[in-house]
């Protein structure tokens, strides 16, 4: 067969994402041909999707070796330096490379991806806006700027363009999810009547039917039709996890592990000298959590780098194998404090000035003993929320993210993993009562004030006028579910909203542990 048919078919496979077709196809190709520069750019990008990082490394700059003048592949080495953590070296090349091609759409969007990253969102905002006018609107693009605006919260803007792309593409599923949820259909209800005849009259992927389902329920929700809001997300939670075949063995597996690590074991007494102090905020999804990181965020001498995987990482990579904790390895690593290092290691290179970080994610509730035993300074809030309405908040909302809510189109996995939840928060809580902040949601939202006060003097923070207006905080961005409602004032609307859905859940709501 000819070498560009079999680099085509290479291609084919890449966008198929049969990374392992490719490594295999790539390796076997380079022995004969083993000067072609577009082998290695595949090989590492099948590397790069596979997240050895280390691989794709080598493989882009052998491709670079091979053809300067081919920017695919320094585009991609920028991008492994990121992945990385590099970001002086990214940085670097995206800078060299946009000075030799400064109209290159596919360059400054890549660009745009590395600055956000970096959270330098002013500059992502600029360098997506300039990549939408050079790619002449092109369709990845727009969603990216789109989903920046939504992130910054500027609504309107990001609004616009979902009006525009569904226009232009009708059935862009994901489009029509992200502006159901800037849309407050009591006032107008064209857009619910498009997803309607989308999802009757459209052949559709179960994936695809269940997000559209998720936005419709929605609209019927603003509606004040709870009958058909219910309807809709029962219908989207059955389509997506039909196809998912989630299991909580693994997480039951973990938790009890870490319950007897920790049943014996003696907190180690930390010196206090480290200058940065963490805040970590965790606690049940849909439970407040980002909130309460706007509200902290919102202190001059705060920062919040939302939900990040940098305490899972660490703890995967040195302590825990195949969901159970390694006695020997915990002990090694909790005495040479290698976790808080890994972890400062992470969030060092964004340089942040602020001595005072909120780390954002919720199922951080799991690793409570490992922050106990491993950051000096750190603060624990644990979010807390009616659990029925907390019920209702993950069964009809859509998560994006299988990785730790594929349980969430599921009620009987809900319960069983509420249940879980609550059996490790009540071992955490007998084990450190007085090093766990339990902040009430629903009393946050009955007295903002007095709860936010008491919130500030737990995490030995001075008052701030500006914490009652974490609405209007701009600090960072924001980029969970709740990315609307953090930013408004806090309302009471969602409070007891399981009420309206009490003759559909009652089942399941019998269940819950309250």
């Amino acid at each position: 067969m000819d070498i560009n048919k079999k680099i085509d078919q290479i291609n084919k496979k890449l966008n198929l994402k049969k990374f392992n077709d490719v490594i295999n196809d790539c390796n076997k190709l380079i022995k004969v041909n083993p000067n072609i520069s577009i082998l290695y750019n595949f090989l590492g990008l099948a590397f790069q999707a596979k997240l050895n990082h280390s691989e794709s490394l080598i493989c882009f700059k052998k491709a670079i070796e091979l053809d300067q003048k081919d920017f695919a592949p320094k585009i991609n080495l920028a991008n492994t330096y990121m992945y990385l953590n590099d970001f002086q070296n990214a940085e670097k090349i995206f800078s060299k490379l946009l000075l030799e091609k400064p109209n290159e759409f596919l360059l400054i969007a890549n660009y745009a991806n590395f600055k956000k990253k970096i959270k330098q969102f002013k500059d992502a905002v600029k360098l997506y806006e300039d990549a939408a006018k050079k790619s002449n609107s092109q369709l990845f693009i727009m969603n990216d700027l789109a989903r920046i605006y939504l992130n910054i919260g500027d609504f309107e803007k990001s609004k616009n363009i979902y009006e525009k792309l569904i226009d232009k593409f009708p059935l862009l599923i994901d489009a029509h999810i992200s502006l159901s949820r800037l849309i407050n259909y009591s006032s107008d209800r064209t857009h619910l009547d498009k997803m309607i005849d989308i999802y009757n009259k459209q052949k559709l992927s179960d994936k695809e039917k269940g997000i559209l389902c998720f936005g419709i329920s929605k609209a019927y929700e603003d509606l004040r039709n709870y009958e058909k809001s219910y309807i809709f997300f029962k219908k989207a939670n059955n389509l997506i996890d039909k196809n998912l075949n989630f299991s909580l063995e693994n997480e039951k597996k973990l938790f009890n592990s870490i319950k007897k690590t920790f049943d014996n074991f003696h907190n180690i007494q930390l010196e206090k000298k480290q200058s940065k102090k963490i805040i970590f905020v965790c606690g049940l999804p849909r439970s407040g959590t980002t909130l309460v990181e706007q509200i902290l965020s919102s202190h001059k001498d705060v920062i919040g780098i939302g939900e990040v995987e940098y305490l899972e990482k660490g703890i995967n990579e040195l302590i825990v194998q195949d969901n159970k904790i390694l006695s020997q390895n915990f002990k090694n690593n909790i005495d040479r404090n290698n976790l808080f290092n890994f972890y400062m290691k992470q969030i060092e290179v964004f340089g942040y000035l602020e001595n005072t970080i909120v780390d954002k994610t919720p199922h951080n509730f799991r690793w409570l003993g490992f922050i106990k035993n491993s950051f000096p300074k750190a603060k624990i809030i644990l979010c807390k929320r009616n659990l029925k309405d907390n019920f209702l908040s993950i069964f009809k909302n859509y998560f994006a993210s299988n990785k730790h809510m594929g349980w969430s189109f599921n009620p009987e996995n809900i319960i069983t993993y509420f249940n879980m939840y609550l059996d490790l928060i009540n071992f955490w809580l007998k084990k450190y009562p007085k090093d766990i902040h339990v902040l009430d949601y629903d009393k946050l939202v009955q007295n903002k004030e007095e709860e936010i006060k008491i919130l500030l003097e737990k995490c030995d923070l001075n008052w701030d006028q500006n914490c009652l207006l974490h609405h209007k905080n701009t600090k960072g961005t924001i980029n969970t579910v709740s990315i609307i409602q953090a930013r408004k004032p806090i309302y009471k609307s969602s409070k007891n909203l399981s009420w309206k859905y009490e003759n559909y859940l009652n089942s399941y709501f019998e269940k819950l542990v309250l």
